[in-house]
């Protein structure tokens, strides 16, 4: 038996989803594009041309989450499978889209560029507990038009991993689609062996913005997967309650759900979000307020009931700095996300309410997902019931360190966590150059960028990738950055 949360009564559960099935069909989603809104009356979904909101039956929206896969595979860059994102397995990835990273060097908050990228990617191809990445933060060095598409490539340019991405722009997953094809034998290829996820967000309450319907729409079409998140501010645009956002909250991803299948029946879609509290006082949104983690672990045993993956944006800090708040809100974070069974966690990395991204609190954050999955691992009798032989060795040795019992069972039970947890005493620590956590971050962050061994994108791949965003360059009057070497 896994360790396991769950905050719903299974009766709640249904009766959360019932409610917000009769919100799509009775209220139904608005849909802010023209062109998108047609599409979905194409697809035989009711619509009223005078307000553009579209209503969703309940047997088309029951049918959808039927027709959508319980699991699926992520493949690397070069085509082999990866990990399996089903059942319980958790997976912790950084968040994205921050606007700007923390300097590691000097400790102050700026502008990041593609080598600032470049750098993230090689070190989060090392790291052992962080599964894949994301399309982290924005570098400036490009013009914004293709941004989400140039993140993409660095990615893939500097990684082996799968990568969660997503398009900024009505037209940005077509290019984003033939970059991932030219990775594979052709586009059906692609979505037979994807690489990667794209987020899709809809704009709460209710809402399906232009560029994000387009997005969907595309997205299944060339068969990516997605994550439907919904950006949820409770008490603000989201009743305050747990119950009244989980309606609200199910009621948007399944309209994303929806249309997916409706589009290409067994597109992969992960039921995410990133609930956030509104400060009544301060007029933010906290993503790690205590009330927005309840609102987590709910939508992930609706996800589950429905059998279907999940993704939440967990495992992060709203704080400044590589405080003590960010740990605090990191770690407890991360463990409800595990304890939850999300299959994708977006989080580790960031700071500043996914405002900025910090490679040093990236490589504190994999230590703390490697003791998360230490304490997934199932509780099971192992030669240790009965007890009695154990602490009859145990009296007359007075230790069990040399036990036969603790030499087979030590090296699985009892983790040694790497440098960035310490657990040396005083003395060790001085003996060991007395080293703060920047020092030891920054240490290992060294090692990985020296031992970066990901081989470079076939050069004709690499090539064509580029001449994708030569126009966008040409007529911004500006050259595409070279990588670092």
């Amino acid at each position: 038996m896994r360790p396991k949360l769950e905050i719903l009564e299974t009766s709640l559960v249904e009766r959360v989803l019932d409610e917000a099935f009769s919100v799509l069909e009775s209220t139904g989603i608005l849909i802010e594009s023209e062109d998108g809104f047609d599409r979905l009356r194409q697809l035989g979904l009711p619509g009223d041309q005078a307000t553009r909101r579209v209503t969703f039956p309940r047997a088309t929206v029951e049918h959808a989450v039927e027709t959508a896969p319980s699991g699926f595979t992520l493949f690397d860059r070069s085509g082999q499978p990866f990990t399996e994102l089903a059942g319980d397995r958790v997976h912790f990835v950084p968040a994205s889209s921050a606007l700007r990273i923390l300097d590691r060097s000097s400790g102050v908050v700026r502008d990041a560029d593609s080598a600032d990228f470049v750098e993230y990617a090689r070190v989060a191809n090392r790291l052992t507990h962080i599964a894949y990445l994301s399309t982290a933060f924005i570098p400036k060095d490009v013009p914004s038009d293709i941004a989400d598409g140039w993140r993409l490539y660095l990615a893939m340019a500097s990684s082996e991993k799968p990568i969660v991405s997503g398009a900024f722009t009505a037209d940005g997953v077509p290019r984003m689609g033939e970059m991932m094809s030219l990775l594979r034998r052709d586009r059906d290829d692609l979505a037979a062996r994807p690489c990667s996820i794209f987020t899709c967000c809809p704009s709460t309450p209710l809402r399906w913005a232009e560029d994000a319907i387009r997005n969907l729409l595309d997205c299944a079409e060339w068969g990516i997967p997605v994550e439907v998140v919904p950006v949820m501010l409770l008490g603000m645009i989201s009743p305050a309650t747990t119950v009244g956002a989980l309606v609200l909250h199910s009621a948007e991803v399944l309209s994303g759900l929806t249309v997916t299948q409706l589009v290409r029946p067994g597109t992969p879609v992960l039921f995410g979000g990133a609930p956030a509290s509104f400060h009544m006082q301060l007029m933010t949104n906290p993503m790690t307020a205590v009330e927005a983690l309840q609102v987590y672990c709910g939508y992930a045993q609706i996800a589950k009931h429905l059998q279907l993956p999940c993704q939440a944006y967990m495992g992060l800090s709203d704080a400044k700095f590589n405080d003590p708040q960010a740990g605090a809100e990191t770690g407890v974070g991360m463990f409800l996300a595990a304890l939850a069974g999300f299959n994708s966690v977006s989080g580790p990395g960031m700071l500043d309410y996914v405002n900025c991204f910090s490679l040093e609190k990236l490589v504190f954050d994999d230590e703390l997902a490697a003791h998360a999955h230490h304490y997934m691992r199932p509780v099971e009798i192992k030669d240790d019931l009965p007890t009695r032989p154990l602490l009859d060795e145990l009296l007359r040795e007075n230790h069990l360190l040399t036990a036969e019992h603790t030499l087979e069972h030590w090296p699985e039970e009892l983790y040694l966590p790497g440098p960035m947890i310490d657990r040396t005493n005083w003395d060790q620590w001085e003996l060991q150059g007395s080293k703060d956590h920047r020092q030891r971050a920054n240490e290992l962050i060294d090692e990985a960028l020296t031992d970066h061994d990901v081989e470079p994108l076939d050069p004709a791949i690499d090539a064509e990738i580029r001449r994708l965003f030569s126009s966008t360059c040409e007529e911004s009057d500006v050259s595409l950055p070279e990588l670092p070497g």
